[in-house]
C-alpha cells in the first residue's frame, strides 16, 4: 500500500550480495522509508526469497513520496548498472512517468498493487499494451479484504454480546486502494443492513487515526465496531477507545509485528494479511520469467488471496512474525519451472505448505 510520509531522506541503496557475476538483478523500489512497519516487511521477505532464489537484490526508497521516488529510480538508472528487472508501485499521479522511464531502459518490471485508475489508467493501458516491458501486475483484491475483515468484526461484536452494531471506518488516504478496502466494507454492512456511522481519513497514521478516533467516539458514543485500514491506525484507535473506556471491537490490515501479540491477548480481534510477501512472490515468477518459464507473455496479472487473522487461527500463522523464519519458506517450491500445467498459487496458506523445517 502507499504510505504517505514526511521526512526526506537522502538517496540511499541497500544491496543482498547472494550469488556469482552471472546472477539476476533486480532492482526493489520500496515505495517508503527504511524501517516503516509494514514494507520493512515486506522489504525482509523479499530479501529471503532473493537469498534463496540466487538473485542479486538492490533497494532503493521512494520515502513515501511520487516525485521522491521517480527521482530515487532515475539517479539509480543514470548512474548504477542496469538492472534486469524492477519491482515497483505505480503511484498515483507518477504511473506514465515512471513507465516511460523503464521503457527507455528497456527493463522488465512489475507492479505490485492495483494502485492506478480513472483517467491514468486508461493513459497507461495494461501491462504490455503500450508500454512492452511491462511484464504484469501482482496484486490481491482489495474490496474482498475490507469485506472479509468488516464481516469477521461484525461477528465477533455479535458473539460478545452486542445485538445492534454501530461501525465506524477509519481509512488512509483518498483516492487510495484503502478507498477500495473501505468499499468491500460498505457493501457487507449494506447486506446486513447495517448503517456505517461514518468514514474518516488518518493518512495511514498511528497518531492520526488516535486523535480522529477520540472525535468519532465523541459524536457516536454507541460504536462498539471500528473497522481500520490498516493495523498501525487500528493501534491508534485502540488507544483512543481505550482511555474512553470503550470496548468496541477493532481489526486492520498487514500483520505488523505487534498484530500478533494484540489479537492474542483479545485486544486486537482480527487482521487481513499475507500481502507482506508480494515482493517475494514477484521475485519467484521473475525467476521463472528469466529461466524461460512463458506465464508473464501470456498474462498480465497474478491475483493472489489474503487472510483474517483471528485469536483462532492465530497458532498456525504466529511463526510468519519472525523475520528469520521468512527464511524458512521454500520459494523454489512455488516456481514453476519443470511445471507446465501448473499456476501460481500464492497465499498465506501457501506458506505453510512450503515451510521448511
Amino acid at each position: 500500500m502507499i504510505k504517505k510520509l514526511f521526512v526526506v531522506m537522502a538517496f540511499s541503496v541497500c544491496c543482498v550480495k547472494v550469488s556469482a557475476a552471472d546472477s539476476i538483478n533486480v532492482l526493489f523500489v520500496n515505495p517508503s522509508l527504511p524501517g516503516e512497519p509494514f514494507w520493512h516487511r515486506v522489504q525482509g521477505a523479499t530479501e529471503a526469497a532473493a537469498e534463496q532464489l540466487g538473485i542479486r537484490l538492490n533497494v532503493i526508497y521512494g520515502e513515501g513520496n511520487r516525485i521522491i521516488q521517480l527521482s530515487e529510480l532515475t539517479k539509480y538508472l543514470n548512474y548504477r548498472a542496469t538492472p534486469d528487472y524492477v519491482i515497483l508501485i505505480n503511484y498515483p499521479g507518477g504511473a506514465e512517468d515512471s513507465l516511460r522511464l523503464l521503457e527507455k531502459y528497456e527493463i522488465n518490471h512489475i507492479t505490485l498493487e492495483q494502485t492506478i485508475s480513472g483517467p491514468e489508467k486508461l493513459a497507461i493501458g495494461n501491462p504490455k499494451e503500450i508500454y512492452k516491458y511491462w511484464l504484469g501486475e501482482l496484486h490481491h483484491d482489495n474490496d474482498k479484504a475490507g469485506y472479509d475483515l468488516a464481516k469477521q468484526l461484525y461477528l465477533q461484536a455479535k458473539s460478545k454480546g452486542h445485538k445492534e452494531i454501530y461501525p465506524v471506518a477509519i481509512n488512509g488516504h483518498y483516492g487510495t486502494e484503502s478507498d477500495i478496502r473501505s468499499g468491500g466494507a460498505s457493501r457487507f454492512f449494506s447486506e446486513v443492513g447495517v448503517a456505517l456511522q461514518q468514514t474518516v481519513y488518518a493518512g495511514w497514521s498511528k497518531e492520526q487515526a488516535f486523535e480522529k478516533t477520540k472525535k468519532l467516539l465523541s459524536r457516536y458514543p454507541k460504536t462498539n465496531l471500528i473497522w481500520c485500514a490498516s493495523d498501525l491506525m487500528a493501534m491508534g484507535a485502540l488507544t483512543a477507545a481505550g482511555e474512553n473506556n470503550n470496548r468496541a471491537v477493532f481489526g486492520g490490515f498487514d500483520w505488523l509485528n505487534d498484530t500478533f501479540e494484540l489479537i492474542r491477548d483479545d485486544d486486537l480481534h482480527a487482521s487481513v494479511g499475507g500481502h507482506f510477501m508480494m515482493g517475494a512472490w514477484a521475485l519467484v515468477s521473475i525467476y521463472d520469467h528469466h529461466n524461460g518459464h512463458s506465464y508473464w507473455q501470456n498474462n498480465s496479472e497474478l491475483a493472489f488471496d489474503l487472510m483474517v487473522l483471528t485469536k483462532e487461527n492465530l497458532d498456525s500463522y504466529h511463526w510468519i512474525k519472525s523475520a528469520k523464519n521468512w527464511h524458512s519458506i521454500d520459494y523454489r517450491a512455488m516456481s514453476l519451472i519443470d511445471k507446465p500445467d501448473a499456476r501460481y498459487q500464492f497465499s498465506p496458506k501457501l506458506l505453510r505448505k512450503t515451510r521448511q523445517n
